[in-house]
């Protein structure tokens, strides 16, 4: 099964949920592998990960691990000690005359469900090889197996395989984010709020004044919903920005942080501007760049004036920035300003690349600007950063102290 729906709509607390429940129900009964494609990059790390999670679980020893190079072999070695007792009885019944003989040879049936977090990065792996052995082993019943996925890609079967397509269920559930205000507001209020069985359940007997509390806290966390107009604006504007309770949630620490030293004789819980969002402008990331990096970035602004073109690649900012650097690099040397200083293009092509990471160049080429096989330096990009702007903000010192120099490289054209 596929489990598919954009960051924040709760494919993982889903699973994990379900998986809660499973375990209250058939506790011992089945395992649980956890794989994730940003951290199995390949099939035979996740093959490894397969067997320590299993070995873990299973009190197994490390030696021993299947020695077999073949990776369906290895899989199914890993697997037989989890099949079916019909899969591993000999034809006409000899093994069935086995067991009665040795009582120890009949094995238990021990389920495992496999979860392939980041499943569209699985598929990019060579030949699929770890997606076809799971999924021929599920159809084939060889082992009480099942293989669960979550992605934020919708078209994520279409990059399967041929062979793994035809051994999928395409059995998938589409999770969605909150089509109302009251369904965000009621995934918010589940976040902020105590859940009182919960603690009842982990504080056994637990004071009259704890409870007193924590009923105080849950009726002032509604109480804001329905008259706080301001926490109703806050609601509302990140309900319509991106519905994603993450950004609630974040933009929450501080006010919680402050309620703390004041909940039980009053809790508060002031939105005040001073708040962990993402910054309004990209000009903010000028404070953090090196000296190289900003030289880039005001050589490349400088050519959308001088070339009279909205693009340019690393060559040409190399160039602009040489001709910057030259005529100072006697004279920053003797100073120790930086900033001045001539850099390798070995050098300057990772800071380049590094504003690329950044945003602040933007690929000229849908699919980042490398069509054609054209080289590293000559991938065309587009500056998202305006000369007059970098050089406001140079005077404001947004671009940190020590760097006015600079500011005269976006005023001499």
């Amino acid at each position: 099964m596929l489990i598919i729906g954009a960051r924040g709509t709760g494919k993982t607390t889903l699973l994990e949920s379900a998986i809660s429940d499973l375990t209250e129900e058939h506790k011992g009964e089945f395992l649980t592998v956890r794989l994730n494609g940003f951290f199995q990059t390949d099939d035979k790390i996740a093959l490894r990960e397969i067997w320590r999670q299993l070995g873990v679980e299973m009190e197994l020893d490390e030696r021993d691990q299947p020695k077999t190079t073949n990776f369906a072999d290895t899989l199914s070695s890993i697997l037989a000690i989890l099949s079916h007792p019909d899969e591993l009885r000999a034809p006409d019944g000899e093994g069935e005359e086995l067991a009665e003989e040795d009582p120890s040879s009949t094995t238990t049936t021990l389920s495992v469900i496999f979860i392939l977090e980041e499943f569209d990065l699985f598929a990019t792996h060579p030949r699929q090889t770890l997606l076809y052995n799971l999924f021929d082993i599920a159809q084939s019943r060889k082992a009480p197996i099942a293989a669960i996925g979550t992605t934020t890609r919708i078209d994520v079967v279409e990059s399967l395989e041929k062979r793994v397509k035809s051994r999928f269920s395409h059995r998938t559930v589409h999770l969605k984010n909150p089509p109302t205000l009251k369904g965000f507001w009621e995934i918010c209020k589940g976040g902020l709020s105590v859940d009182m069985d919960e603690v009842d359940a982990e504080i056994n007997g637990s004071s009259d004044e704890d409870r007193r509390c924590f009923e105080a806290w849950n009726t002032h966390i509604e109480n804001l919903y329905k008259s706080d107009k301001q926490f109703q604006r806050h609601l509302r504007r990140i309900y319509a920005q991106n519905k994603d309770p993450k950004s609630f949630f974040n933009s929450c620490i501080l006010p919680l942080s402050d309620s703390v030293t004041s909940f039980p004789m009053g809790p508060s819980f002031s939105l005040s501007a001073n708040q962990l969002d993402e910054p309004d402008s990209i000009l903010s990331i000028l404070d953090g760049l090196t000296d190289l990096e900003l030289t880039l970035l005001i050589a490349a602004a400088r050519l959308d004036i001088i070339s009279d073109t909205d693009t340019c690649n690393f060559q040409m900012a190399y160039s602009e920035y040489t001709a910057l650097t030259s005529p100072l690099k006697v004279a920053s040397s003797a100073a120790g300003v930086t900033a001045g200083r001539l850099w390798s293009k070995e050098v300057a092509l990772g800071a380049w690349e590094r504003l690329a990471e950044y945003e602040l160049l933007v690929p000229a080429v849908i699919g980042g600007g490398s069509g054609g096989g054209v080289s590293r330096e000559g991938r065309m990009w587009r500056v998202e950063v305006g000369l007059a702007e970098i050089g406001k903000c140079l005077e404001m010192g947004r671009a940190g102290i020590g760097r006015a120099g600079l500011g005269k490289w976006c005023k001499e054209v």
